[in-house]
């Protein structure tokens, strides 16, 4: 175990607590000033097969959930026979080389060498408090602090929040982690390599958590959706503040019903969004065209899981960036933000409501389960309000046309029932005052104009947009390029790779569409161009090169996990060597 970091993972089946386990240790971890991530790899299914859950935590910022593994608490006989096996260690780019906690009822399993095996009464030590047999799990955790040499009050704390505060379920938790504390101790001592706290403190949060924040920062006052993984976790975190933040959360029968309702809240003026995985906006996509014509703002959060079709409901990927791009038919203008980690989702969240409303036009914010679910340590949040609305048209004017042509391309909104500004909306192709232009003879001149009018939104748009972020960028003579979750992995990867004499760089895309130009100059004079994507195809590379013609290598990931910075980083080397 590195004297600055500790990276644990709890195994077990799908009803074992897994992930309730791994969240305990995690906010521990939190509240001993430790920078934390998270990584839950777990089935679509209630009860059986096999999950797990993973913390890295560390003194210095973690970047991705790491390499390796230190401690594993196994609750059943799989997880231990799975994650200590190297040939299977699945999902982590190198084996068990620490310690394993499981219960002594397990029975025989092989074992391997470097490991060190410690076995702990945990299901009988439970049914002291309990009959609910996941309260094992607690004692568990309780052994695992007693490992590292953690204040246990810290622990106590986090069990008490975690049960509603010090009433008798939480209590016997409590008691019952102390025992698992004292008994580990006791038995098997504490590391010599234990981690100490420090005075800070962070914000332990997920991406879907951050976009429901970001977006009540911005002024979101009503969310429509239909339950879908991995977006659900929006959903979640809103209704169950609904009050707090004085947001409409509205569960719709399905994704077609999500976003009209939001369409027609946005209409009214209200901001509003929506949100689905592949599958459920697929659904969408006639609507994003509507809300295009009709010039009305929309935002859909669109969280990736690994596609096609139903795919695998609970693993990630990066495969839908071409269907937003070419949601709907025609041309109209968009905005694709692709967030790199949960901070950044947060901020993106509200910079998409402000924008959809200036340029009245459909703005995508896309995720990946992997940044949806998993969660990271943030040091601080603006919570200052960020909303920046546009005037709406206020009755005096004296000829109103709702779709006038102007400069920018975006014309002044109306809100409905305001006296003197009657006008039409409608989906079909319309003059500057909405009449529809489409029935008895369409006027080509007309649609010409009202075309070039909705498109002159994305050229002021392209004029505003930020640089491209990059890391290592300055004297790199190789260039990877990622966009979204993958930062924190290629990042690390690059570290490794800098710390062996290459100087190799990033340009972090997250705003994929439009394709920002000066992704073509911070790439110019590299000796070698990577991109690294968790897709089949490399969709990033084939928008890039076909909106500005710049290329290189891939690396892919496709199996439904996401890159781990060790094994990345011999990827990128081979490319470089060849």
């Amino acid at each position: 175990m590195d004297q600055n970091e500790v990276i644990i993972r709890v195994g077990g089946a799908a009803g074992d607590g897994v992930q309730s386990a791994g969240l305990i240790i995690g906010k521990v971890f939190s509240r001993n000033g430790l920078h934390v991530q998270t990584y839950n790899y777990y089935q679509s299914i209630i009860r059986g097969g096999q999950s797990w859950y993973q913390i890295r935590a560390s003194h210095n910022r973690v970047k991705s959930q790491g390499d390796g593994l230190d401690i594993l608490i196994a609750l059943n006989k799989d997880a231990i026979e799975r994650h200590t096996n190297p040939k299977i260690n699945e999902g982590g780019a190198s084996p068990l080389d620490g310690i394993a906690v499981y219960d002594t009822a397990l029975g025989d399993f092989t074992k391997y060498e470097k490991i060190k095996y410690c076995g702990l009464p945990l299901g009988e030590i439970a049914q002291k408090y309990s009959r609910n047999t996941l309260l094992k799990n607690t004692v568990a955790i309780g052994a695992v602090f007693g490992y590292l040499s953690l204040d246990f009050e810290t622990l106590a704390g986090v069990i008490r929040d975690q049960f509603g505060g010090k009433g008798e379920i939480a209590e016997l938790n409590v008691k019952a982690a102390k025992e698992g504390y004292d008994t580990f101790v006791t038995k098997y001592g504490k590391s010599s390599k234990a981690l100490n706290p420090e005075e800070k403190r962070f914000y332990l949060i997920s991406g879907g958590e951050t976009a429901g924040m970001g977006a009540v920062r911005a002024g979101l006052k009503a969310y429509f959706g239909y339950p879908m993984t991995p977006a659900s976790s929006i959903i979640h975190y809103l209704a169950a503040h609904s009050r707090k933040f004085d947001v409409f959360v509205k569960i719709t029968e399905d994704e077609i019903s999500a976003i009209n309702m939001a369409i027609g809240a946005n209409y009214a003026g209200i901001r509003a969004m929506t949100g689905s995985s592949g599958g459920g906006f697929a659904l969408m996509t006639e609507a994003v065209g509507m809300a295009a014509e009709m010039e009305i703002p929309l935002v859909v959060y669109e969280a990736q899981r690994a596609g096609p079709s139903t795919g695998l409901p609970t693993k990630t990927e990066q495969g839908d960036l071409l269907q937003i791009i070419g949601a709907s038919q025609g041309d109209f203008p968009k905005a694709v933000f692709s967030p790199r980690n949960v901070e950044e989702v947060y901020y993106m969240a509200g910079e998409a409501l402000n924008l959809a409303e200036k340029y009245q036009m459909p703005v995508f914010l896309m995720v990946d389960l992997y940044l949806a679910e998993h969660y990271e340590t943030v040091e601080k949040f603006d919570f200052t309000p960020d909303i920046v609305r546009p005037p709406f048209a206020k009755g005096d004017e004296k000829d109103y046309r709702r779709y006038a042509y102007t400069e920018t391309g975006v014309s002044m909104r109306a809100l409905p029932g305001t006296p003197n500004l009657m006008h039409n909306e409608d989906s079909d192709e319309h003059d500057e005052k909405g009449d529809v232009v489409s029935d008895a003879v369409t006027d080509p001149e007309i649609r010409r104009k009202i075309m070039e009018k909705r498109m002159k939104k994305l050229e002021t748009y392209i004029k505003e947009l930020p640089p491209t972020p990059s890391y290592l960028m300055e004297d790199a003579e190789y260039a990877v390029v990622q966009w979204g979750s993958t930062q924190g992995a290629v990042e690390e990867a690059v570290d490794i790779l800098r710390s062996k004499g290459l100087k190799v760089g990033v340009i972090e895309v997250n705003r994929p569409f439009p394709v920002n130009q000066d992704i073509r100059d911070l790439v110019r004079g590299k000796k070698k161009v990577i991109f690294v994507e968790n897709n089949y195809t490399g969709q990033l590379r084939r928008l890039i090169s076909s909106e500005i013609g710049v290329t290189g290598d891939i690396i892919t990931k496709y199996d439904g996990e996401s890159f781990y910075p060790g094994a990345l980083a011999t990827q990128i080397e081979e490319k470089i060597r060849k």
